[in-house]
């Protein structure tokens, strides 16, 4: 993807009550770690005060360097975190699923947005202002202690991977985040785990800072030890991968 040219204009669509009742958005919100703990009560306010948005695969929800008005509480699909280069390369960062909460950064620090957010499958988020936000935090302790364990969370996680990234091999990177990947979104199959959606080895090489052909090289070996294997474009992590 160029960096030259984007455009801010965003293609989702607002979800009307009648397509999801607020019955149903609670049980939904009760199921993700994110607001474990907090009660009924706590939830309605959010469900109330925030804007149900929905995107299809390959959407953008934000885009780097644009101006951040909003943040989404990922309730449904999968999204990918990634920065374009001067050069018009890619960098992904990181991909994030149900329960996740995104561009939070910018309204607390009032700079542009650090990144782009894509849809990886069909997504649905609650969409909240900076003062709607705000307010909920006031509002709900519990929801704030949430968030905070959230982010404190993901940079842990970011901090493992910077570790990953100077001391351990490609290969073994490479297994780290399909395992991350079959946690958070995969399918179950006869022999392992399929990774849902289907990702390419461009996306995969960005995920572990490396290059493609590394990948490949790295995907090959797994395939000779029994870890993984390629079906029509899909990777199956095997139970050898999984407990690896």
């Amino acid at each position: 993807m160029n960096a030259v040219g984007l455009q801010w204009g965003h293609a989702h669509r607002a979800v009307t009550s009648g397509e999801n009742r607020g019955d149903q958005m609670l049980a939904k919100l009760k199921s993700l770690p994110l607001f474990c703990g907090l009660s009924d009560t706590d939830l309605d306010i959010l469900i109330a005060e925030s804007r149900r948005r929905a995107y299809q695969e390959g959407e953008m929800l934000m885009y780097q360097g644009e101006p951040g008005s909003t943040c989404h509480i990922l309730v449904e699909g999968r999204v990918r975190i990634f920065l374009v280069g001067e050069d018009g390369r890619e960098l992904a960062v990181r991909i994030l699923g149900p329960g996740e909460i995104v561009g939070e950064m910018a309204l607390f620090e009032a700079l542009p947005r650090s990144a782009n957010v894509q849809a990886l499958a069909p997504a649905r988020t609650l969409e909240l202002d900076e003062d709607t936000l705000l307010r909920c935090l006031r509002r709900s302790p519990g929801l704030a202690f949430g968030l905070l364990r959230a982010m404190s969370a993901r940079l842990r996680s970011t901090t493992e991977d910077a570790e990953g990234l100077v001391s351990l091999p490609v290969q073994e990177r490479l297994l780290r985040q399909l395992q991350r990947l079959a946690s958070w979104s995969g399918c179950r199959v006869a022999d392992g785990v399929r990774i849902v959606p289907p990702m390419t080895q461009q996306e995969l090489a960005s995920l572990v800072g490396t290059s493609r052909e590394s990948v490949n090289r790295a995907l090959v070996r797994l395939r000779r030890e029994g870890k993984v294997r390629l079906e029509e474009g899909w990777i199956i992590l095997l139970e050898a991968g999984l407990e690896a």
